[in-house]
């Protein structure tokens, strides 16, 4: 079985901006209907319009306006799957960094488990997947670490 982060941010971003941005963050090929591949995952995107926009973001302090979704590949080996989910990581840090607002990025869109605000990233300290990858670890001395809120569980 396939999993699946979601991540939510409400920053202004067009379509087209959010998955160039996706794709060079990722270093993933991006396709003519704006889907990014990589080994191991893809990622879907969009910038959300009023209609579209989920509201149980309101439980996270802000309106849904951008939204990625990193699906992995259930065939993937353990190495290129830790890797991906590295590159998903990054990915939203960046983002963050570049660009601002607040975001949350959801396990199984119900588990926050990386938030970004005005001050900041903040990783989910009771996340077990992130220490357990060798490459999102070193990132849990670089940014804050905290139980995260889980309005959706």
């Amino acid at each position: 079985m396939a999993v699946e982060y979601t991540w939510y941010g409400d920053s202004e971003l067009d379509t087209p901006t959010l998955r160039a941005f996706i794709a060079m963050a990722t270093g993933g090929d991006q396709h003519k209907d704006g889907t990014v591949f990589l080994p191991g995952m893809y990622v879907s995107s969009l910038g959300v319009l009023d209609d579209e926009a989920n509201p149980a973001m309101s439980l996270f302090g802000f309106e849904d306006r951008i939204r990625a979704t990193f699906r992995f590949s259930a065939r993937a080996d353990t190495p290129t799957t830790e890797h991906a989910a590295a590159l998903m990581v990054r990915t939203v840090i960046a983002f963050a960094s570049r660009f601002g607002g607040r975001g949350v990025l959801l396990f199984n869109g119900e588990i926050a488990v990386l938030q970004y605000d005005d001050d900041g990233v903040v990783l989910a300290s009771d996340w077990e997947e992130w220490p357990e990858n060798s490459e999102i670890a070193p990132l849990l001395t670089q940014f804050p670490s905290r139980v995260l809120a889980q309005p959706l569980l």
